[in-house]
């Protein structure tokens, strides 16, 4: 899960820069499961929840030459990333 602390007119920019790097490569990588965004209603985050098969997978991803790119383009933003991996501990879902 990574966090993202911007300005409400960044918030378009940086995930569409992230979605688009997504969509190109990352979304290929061996283990990726998937990328889900949410945006705060009011312009200031965006959260990135992505799934991995294995902790492997997600290591080679960020091993991947093609990282540079996307971190350069959340560079251009001007935003840091606030990104941590967790484990699923359980899932509740409706009956």
């Amino acid at each position: 899960i990574v966090v993202f602390t911007l300005e409400p007119k960044q918030q378009q920019e940086l995930v569409d820069a992230i979605v688009s790097e997504v969509e190109r490569w990352v979304r290929h990588r061996p283990g990726f499961v998937s990328s889900n965004f949410h945006l705060s209603l009011d312009g200031t985050k965006v959260v990135n929840y992505a799934q991995w098969t294995t902790k492997e997978a997600w290591e080679g991803f960020t091993q991947d030459p093609e990282s540079a790119v996307l971190s350069d383009k959340i560079k251009r933003v001007g935003v840091k990333p606030d990104g941590h991996s967790y484990k699923v501990y359980r899932a509740i879902e409706a009956s």
